[in-house]
């Protein structure tokens, strides 16, 4: 069932080797009534209407924003795995066709532009075979390679989270001014973090939907109602990251940055007697970031304290 309900259908282009119906359930919502329910009815409870309809408009926003800065990305980046895939397919015995599985999220314009603009950028390098590597931003101890597809059946299917987790990390080089020696990739419980001084500043977590079992409104749900976790079988992941921010903002404020297609919700993370404060930074969770400045000397609203 659609835990996103009630949200207007997006206007993403997807690519052809999904299968129909992959845009999402997002459509279907609507059809059967525009109403909350799951994950988004408790995040719209805490968080407001007001920041509930900015991230709307912010959600087709971002679509048409991708459109203008990467037209016919969906297109272009759908051409590029395919290829990619044919390489893949070439140094896995395992793989037996180069053909891609459908997928029933597709690809989406943001994630699609996001993902061109940091390879254009050269932030990002990616092999004929799918594997990526990243240029700009420290990488994990272990490697840092990261492939784009995996085995599935006798073909590939692409991992479309490192798409958005590795567009989001470059994004935060790129259009906010982080330094990239500042920027872990895949350090501990999230996807990314900043440091200032050796002190975290922002966590980035990305999702490869808003909607959904593991979408972003139900990991923002758990990290809103913490309460929930102790009552229900909560998402263990879920459980991890929550312990994980309180321990960064035990040490001072920190921003939570939560990624999806359609998405980039900013929240400043606190504590207050032991539990973890969730504050939007603006009414749709924009990020503003000053390259000069630690991300936690920047006030809840996006502007800038006095040094």
């Amino acid at each position: 069932m659609p835990l996103l309900l009630g949200m207007r259908a997006p206007r993403h282009a997807i690519l052809t080797l999904t299968t129909t119906g992959s845009t999402g359930d997002l459509e279907q919502a609507v059809r059967e009534g525009e109403q909350v329910v799951g994950a988004g009815q408790d995040v719209r409870a805490v968080l407001g209407d007001a920041w509930w309809n900015a991230m709307l408009d912010q959600s087709e926003e971002l679509a048409r924003a991708a459109d203008v800065r990467c037209p016919g990305a969906v297109e272009r980046l759908g051409a590029l795995l395919q290829a990619w895939a044919v390489g893949f397919a070439a140094v896995r015995p395992d793989v037996l066709s180069p053909g891609l599985a459908a997928s029933r999220r597709g690809l989406r314009a943001d994630e699609a532009a996001g993902f061109l603009s940091a390879l254009d950028a050269r932030v990002l390098h990616v092999d004929s075979a799918g594997f990526v590597v990243p240029q700009a931003f420290r990488r994990k101890n272990s490697g840092g390679r990261y492939a784009l597809f995996s085995r599935s059946g006798s073909g590939a299917a692409v991992n479309l989270e490192y798409l958005i987790q590795m567009a989001a990390a470059a994004e935060l080089l790129m259009d906010h001014g982080v330094a990239g020696t500042d920027i872990s990739f895949e350090q501990g419980e999230f996807d990314a973090v900043v440091e200032h001084g050796g002190v975290p500043v922002l966590a980035m977590e990305a999702k490869a939907r808003i909607e959904g079992a593991d979408g972003l409104l139900a990991l923002l749900k758990s990290l809103l109602r913490p309460e929930t976790n102790a009552r229900t079988r909560a998402n263990s992941n879920h459980r991890r990251k929550y312990a994980a921010l309180l321990d960064m903002a035990v040490r001072g404020p920190v921003t939570l940055w939560l990624v999806a297609d359609g998405a980039r919700w900013a929240f400043q993370a606190s504590v207050a007697a032991g539990t973890l404060q969730l504050t939007p930074r603006t009414a749709a969770g924009a990020l503003h970031v000053n390259p000069h400045l630690p991300l936690s000397a920047q006030k809840p609203n996006g502007h800038l304290s006095r040094p």
